[in-house]
């Protein structure tokens, strides 16, 4: 079984008891640290009495796979097994785990990231997979709904707005306001506008603002306000995403021609379209996606290289 799923139909869809009979070895993994717990938790609870332990990558061993799983126990043993931080397993363990033989029993391996190791695991036909995709970015909407109703929090439609255009549209942020919002308001039949600006502030990074720069060729505006984000490696990559989506509209305008009616960021891409070339942004594109892996990594040096092309384009050498 290899699966991918959005987090509305994997927690609505899928099956709740999926532990309490799977054998054998599953990996997982998904967009967001707060999406992965969610996945984690949901998979434990429904293992339904099975002895469940918890391992980290550093714990699978040789010496540790041969004791529990090839060894015939005087009293054999029908443990089961999460194994966090799956992406540091070696990769001699990763194929023994892959070739394992489990009856009445199972292994979760828990990738926090799609590096090598997942990419491998995944081309196991003896072990399952099941991936949450991150939602696109016109899928937000569903996301905020996603979570309040995960945390039965019901918000206004007004409130909803402005959490959307204020705030950083992501799962965490979404998580965390909403989990404020219940602490705040626990008895609240709806939280309102109101009550939602009374503890939170703009904070939002406007994309669209930074799309439309970066179409007019206005580079060094757009790294400006680029280099401003220092640390802030999830702001990173959901621009880096976000960019990489609009590029390739960019690339190719002529599905405007199909809309009954134009907005704002469709007349700025039909306008910009005209001053660049495939060539360029298909390289702004390869640009773009390797800064968003390396933003997934909380690579250390890529405030330093942001940088670094700033000042390139302040001496007009990019």
């Amino acid at each position: 079984m290899h699966s991918k799923w959005q987090i509305w139909d994997f927690f609505s869809s899928f099956q709740r008891d999926f532990l309490a009979s799977f054998n054998g070895v599953l990996g997982i993994t998904a967009f967001d640290p707060v999406c992965f717990k969610l996945l984690k938790d949901f998979l434990q609870r429904g293992s339904e009495g099975r002895v469940v332990h918890h391992k980290i990558a550093s714990e699978v061993t040789k010496a540790w796979i041969e004791e529990e799983f090839q060894t015939l126990s005087l009293f054999g043993s029908a443990d089961c097994f999460f194994i966090h931080q799956a992406q540091d397993i070696k990769a001699e363990m990763l194929e023994v785990l892959g070739s394992l033989g489990l009856n009445d029993r199972f292994i979760v391996l828990c990738y926090e990231t799609e590096g090598a190791g997942w990419k491998k695991i995944v081309k196991y036909d003896s072990v399952s997979s099941l991936a949450i995709e991150s939602p696109r970015f016109w899928e937000n909407n569903k996301l905020l709904d996603f979570i309040s109703s995960y945390i039965r929090l019901p918000i206004s439609y007004e409130a909803k707005n402005w959490i959307m255009e204020s705030l950083e549209n992501d799962l965490s942020t979404f998580y965390n306001v909403c989990i404020v919002l219940k602490l705040n308001f626990p008895d609240t039949k709806e939280v309102s506008l109101v009550e939602v600006k009374s503890l939170f502030t703009l904070d939002k990074l406007d994309q669209f603002a930074l799309a439309a720069l970066f179409n007019r060729k206005r580079f060094i505006d757009f790294y400006e306000k680029l280099v401003l984000l220092e640390g802030d490696f999830e702001k990173m990559r959901s621009l880096f995403l976000f960019m990489q989506s609009h590029l390739v509209k960019l690339a190719d305008t002529s599905y405007l021609a199909q809309k009954p009616r134009l907005n704002q960021y469709d007349k700025d891409l039909q306008n910009s379209a005209k001053l660049w070339k495939s060539e360029d942004i298909i390289r702004e594109i390869q640009r773009f996606n390797d800064w968003e892996i390396r933003s997934k990594k909380k690579d250390q040096f890529l405030w330093a290289d942001l940088r670094q092309v700033y000042l390139r384009v302040l001496n007009n050498t990019l």
